[in-house]
């Protein structure tokens, strides 16, 4: 979680070394890990990753899926966006980026924007 606050913060490489270390201390992680870790790839811009890690077994089918919805949008893959947040709403059919941005802990609002940019794109509701 430690490594979220750093994202929040802007410091996103400083989030992802903490990740990978927790990665590596960890022979067993929750999913979560790489929830985090796909986060922290977004919050530093580096979509391919985010996908790549997102769509691992690991964390694949949970609310991670708003990212990874983003992180598609990000790098112009449209189509695949729209059907992630689609998956998502289905599970999530509350959320509301404006609620999600509103409740955020991030010291830097550029991180936040990132986020609400990349939802917006790929199509979740506002």
């Amino acid at each position: 979680m430690w490594s979220e606050l750093a994202a929040y913060a802007g410091r996103a490489s400083e989030a992802i070394e903490l990740i990978q270390r927790a990665l590596r201390l960890n022979p067993h992680p929750a999913g979560w890990y790489y929830w985090e870790l796909g986060l922290a790839y977004y919050a530093a811009g580096q979509y391919e990753e985010s996908v790549k890690i997102l769509r691992m077994e690991a964390t694949y089918r949970s609310a991670s899926r708003r990212i990874l919805a983003a992180s598609l949008a990000q790098l112009g893959r449209i189509d695949e966006a729209t059907r992630e947040a689609a998956l998502f709403i289905a599970t999530t059919p509350n959320f509301r980026i404006s609620h999600w941005a509103a409740a955020q802990p991030a010291r830097d609002v550029d991180t936040v924007e990132r986020f609400v940019e990349g939802y917006r794109m790929a199509g979740l509701p506002d």
